[in-house]
């Protein structure tokens, strides 16, 4: 569940409501990420096969899971990732005031689509969000550290351009109505260790509770 103060002219989502007469509602959304797979579920509720895509919220879905139907197969320490990863997408939502996380612009959209020619429509949706997750320097594995593949040892990746930690930040801020974008670098570091194409690479629990975002500030 998430709760904050939408601000009606930009669409951003507020923690607090701010002071004055900003014209302000309060809004509240309940999410399902559709990830509590355990024995009980998969008897009583998923069954054999598992979730289908209409059981899940696919935009919090992580790639795993979109792209492979048996994601639910693996070590549940691996299958607990799922959340992180809606979480991150959670965060990102809050900073941009929209539920459009993955979003590429119409002349993007317009480009690609002179290579999806003869696609049918969910093919071409996989194929936008899968051009997102590149804008926002998600990599398909095999580009991140633990799992380089050898064309890559050079620095390589499917990316055009250097995905760094400035240009995710000028990402996010150009996206943002405010133009503001994360708060800290501890938020921007957060957000890209949740929103990791493999899950293996992705934060567990334990390691995003550790994250200096979540430690109190140093006393002075």
């Amino acid at each position: 569940m998430v709760i904050c103060f939408e601000d009606q002219d930009t669409g951003r989502c507020l923690k607090e409501r701010p002071t004055g007469d900003k014209n302000v509602t309060t809004k509240m959304r309940i999410i399902d990420f559709g990830s509590a797979i355990d024995d009980f579920t998969m008897k009583h509720l998923y069954g054999s096969t598992g979730p289908s895509r209409a059981e899940q919220t696919y935009e919090y879905a992580p790639p795993e899971a979109f792209l492979n139907a048996s994601f639910y197969h693996g070590p549940i320490s691996t299958t607990l990732k799922y959340d992180m990863w809606s979480i991150g997408v959670v965060m990102l939502e809050l900073i941009l005031g929209s539920p459009n996380v993955f979003q590429i612009s119409a002349l993007t959209r317009a480009l690609l689509d002179q290579h999806l020619k003869g696609w049918n429509e969910g093919l071409k949706e996989l194929a936008y969000k899968l051009r997102s997750f590149m804008e926002l320097c998600i990599l398909i594995s095999g580009s991140s550290p633990k799992h380089q593949h050898p064309m890559d040892r050079d620095g390589l990746s499917p990316a055009s351009w250097k995905c760094s930690e400035e240009f995710f930040s000028n990402q996010i801020k150009s996206r943002d109505p405010l133009k503001l974008g994360f708060p800290n670098v501890s938020a921007l570091r957060l957000v890209r260790h949740l929103l990791v194409w493999d899950p293996e690479d992705r934060f567990s629990v334990d390691e995003a509770l550790r994250h200096p975002y979540f430690q109190p500030p140093p006393e002075r």
